[in-house]
């Protein structure tokens, strides 16, 4: 059988940075893949894309850029320190904001920098119904957009697969346009992870209502304890497009302000859902604990049916039981020089469990509920 305990939410791949560091220093995420390097330059109606390339080859198309090109450069992987910092260099990234982009734990948020605008996001994932989040870092400056991804898979592969198709307004788009594309894909990530726990939740349910109340209980635990953390998530992801949407850069062109409204809907839209799953998931509770009370007090009920029975048959077996003489007295117990004694004390034990138990079936408390005389 599965355990239960296996839902519990998964942090983050650890750094190797101690506490008092020096600012700016760079350490490579436990586990995480060398950088891949993937180059996308676009302007002027024309893109072309340079993928798998060398550090070299990246400085070679920086330099090589025109008046009205920009250059989207994709990190997939962060297990080379030296390299990210030869890249931040390159592109002029502020040496702090290249340290948080390493850390794995930073919060979703954005801050403006001298020359760019640094913004971090958590991508939520399940795998093997166990949460996780990957952290995506975007570097927005003067024409040119940096992500950094810790895993080799880029999460942001199907804007790549919309140029290849020829996406007109992807095209003939400046590169903050992009910007906002790969933040509204990176908040919809969240939407089949909230359709994933929907399902979770209605399984639970159900298995609630089918009598496996004890089986479920560490689930449901489970369950509020990733929807927590899912909405505590989601809470700061949806202060993001609100911050740039304040913002006057020069590289957020105001005609592009306005769609990251679009972003902060789907961010709030997310957050909604959270909320609802919160609530779902503390119902559930209540009604494992309902289910529990209700089950507790059947079996009290059969106890306290079962003792009352035997109240009266044990009120008689006390009688009985007492060492009276008959000889002294005929008042003393006759019972026991009579033929039919024995049979007598049964038939009244009996008969007086048999009336108990006829009370309680007039009354609805065992079998099918009598209708009562008006």
């Amino acid at each position: 059988m599965k355990n239960p305990l296996d839902h519990r939410a998964k942090p983050a791949k650890r750094s190797d940075q101690t506490p008092g560091s020096a600012p700016g220093l760079l350490v490579a995420p436990e586990g995480s893949p060398p950088p891949r390097l993937d180059v996308l330059i676009s302007g002027d109606g024309n893109w072309a894309p340079h993928e798998n390339i060398s550090l070299d080859t990246l400085r070679s198309l920086k330099n090589s850029l025109g008046e009205n090109q920009w250059l989207w450069l994709d990190v997939n992987g962060l297990g080379d320190a030296e390299l990210i910092s030869e890249v931040g260099q390159l592109f002029r990234l502020h040496r702090l904001a290249l340290e948080d982009g390493m850390n794995l734990r930073q919060h979703p948020g954005t801050t403006s920098y001298e020359d760019m605008q640094f913004t971090v996001l958590q991508v939520p994932h399940l795998v093997e119904d166990q949460l996780g989040f990957e952290q995506v870092s975007l570097y927005l400056g003067q024409g040119f957009l940096v992500t950094l991804q810790v895993d080799s898979a880029s999460k942001l592969a199907p804007i790549w697969e919309r140029f290849k198709k020829g996406a007109p307004r992807m095209i003939q788009s400046r590169v903050d346009y992009l910007f906002y594309v790969a933040m509204d894909m990176l908040v919809d990530i969240a939407f089949p992870i909230l359709e994933a726990f929907d399902e979770r939740s209605e399984l639970l349910e159900e298995r609630l209502l089918d009598g496996e109340g004890a089986s479920c209980v560490n689930e449901i635990h489970a369950l509020r304890r990733e929807v927590m953390i899912l909405r505590r998530i989601f809470w700061n992801q949806s202060l993001v497009p609100d911050q740039l949407m304040k913002l006057e850069q020069s590289w957020l062109a105001a005609d592009t302000l306005p769609y990251f409204r679009d972003v902060q809907d789907h961010a709030m839209r997310a957050l909604a859902r959270a909320d609802h799953l919160r609530e779902i998931s503390t119902s559930l509770f209540d009604l494992q604990r309902s289910i529990s009370g209700n089950q507790l007090n059947e079996v009290m009920k059969v106890l306290t049916i079962i003792s009352t029975i035997f109240i009266p048959i044990t009120f008689i077996a006390g009688v009985y039981g007492m060492n009276f003489d008959p000889d002294i007295s005929g008042w003393n117990m006759p019972e026991l020089y009579w033929k039919y004694g024995y049979l007598f004390a049964w038939a009244l034990m009996i008969g007086s469990g048999l009336t108990m138990m006829l009370i309680f079936r007039r009354y609805g408390w065992i079998g099918k509920r009598s209708h009562r005389r008006k």
